[in-house]
């Protein structure tokens, strides 16, 4: 009994002191994060229009890009995930990526004429798909972190501040993507930028819909007048019952969403997995000369089925 009570304070004892471990390790992490990549790029360097300008080139958001149209929305969806471009690690990543897609590519399709189209394929869309998610999730983030950053400049308002020292102030305290956004936008104030065109530029830097909503509320404020920080707390409120809408639906289709995940990927799990077990079970399939043609028409039809699933799990609100 003593000996099952020792060995019960040494567990209760390495619990506690994991526990400990763990807290404090994400307490660190959680306060380094709150620090935005803007505020650490200004702490190396005193230049602010300098800090500004390589902020500004390494989004991809300088005026040279957007006078390409070609360009255009690809180097929009580039700037809008908050990606640094670094020519070595891309290098690097493409092509890591591209011998790791041509193994699986090797592996899962013995046919060359199909092995060539899907692993371009797939080394092209791989990139793009990558920065979508990465603007997405950043977009999502942004939107949930606006009406917080909102009843900052509130407070900063409320206690006699302008404008652009409670835009300053939220580019001060809140973590990225929030911080960096709102402190290239008071950058652009600072150097002459007028309210309209630099929320007309944070807009399209950061592509979330709530910016349209603020950008026409301080633009009719300065228009016309009237309490701003009323209008704030407003906006405030309803981008926070928009929020809480979406992540009601999202909740009541999470269901229906996974669903249409598992039946998109199923198909090509289930492929791999016989590959594996069996390898020349598919042979049969290739020496016939119609397997292109069939997985090609597979492909099609799976392509219309997931549109479908897509729209029937994606609602607009």
């Amino acid at each position: 009994m003593t000996l099952l009570l020792l060995y019960a304070a040494v567990f209760i004892a390495s619990l506690i002191a994991v526990d400990t471990l763990l807290r404090s390790f994400f307490r660190k992490s959680e306060r380094r994060r709150a620090v935005n990549h803007r505020l650490s790029l200004l702490d190396a360097s005193e230049d602010h229009l300098k800090t500004y300008r390589e902020m500004v080139k390494e989004r991809g958001a300088d005026g040279i890009w957007r006078s390409l149209p070609s360009t255009q929305l690809i180097r929009q969806w580039y700037t809008q995930s908050g990606v640094k471009f670094d020519p070595r690690r891309f290098a690097l990543y493409g092509i890591l990526g591209a011998v790791l897609v041509w193994l699986a590519v090797q592996f899962l399709i013995p046919s060359n004429l199909v092995r060539v189209p899907v692993f371009v394929a797939n080394c092209l869309l791989i990139p793009i798909v990558f920065v979508w998610r990465t603007r997405t999730s950043r977009i999502r983030t942004f939107t949930l972190k606006l009406p917080e950053a909102l009843d900052v400049a509130n407070r900063s308002l409320a206690a006699g501040h302008p404008l652009p020292a409670a835009i300053s102030l939220v580019a001060r305290e809140m973590p990225d993507p929030v911080g960096t956004e709102f402190g290239l936008l008071s950058d652009e104030l600072t150097y002459g930028t007028t309210l309209d065109d630099a929320l007309v530029n944070l807009s399209r830097r950061v592509g979330a819909e709530d910016l349209s909503l603020l950008a026409i509320a301080l633009s009719v404020q300065a228009g016309t007048g009237g309490n701003l920080v009323e209008i704030l707390q407003n906006l405030s409120k309803t981008l926070r019952d928009r929020a809480m809408l979406k992540a009601k639906v999202k909740a009541i289709s999470s269901e229906g969403r996974i669903t249409a995940i598992f039946m998109s990927v199923y198909p090509f799990l289930l492929y791999a997995m016989i590959k594996v077990l069996s390898p020349t079970y598919f042979d049969p399939v290739w020496a016939s000369g119609y397997g292109t043609t069939i997985v090609a028409a597979l492909v099609a039809i799976m392509a219309v089925g997931n549109v479908i699933l897509y729209k029937m799990v994606n609602f607009e609100y």
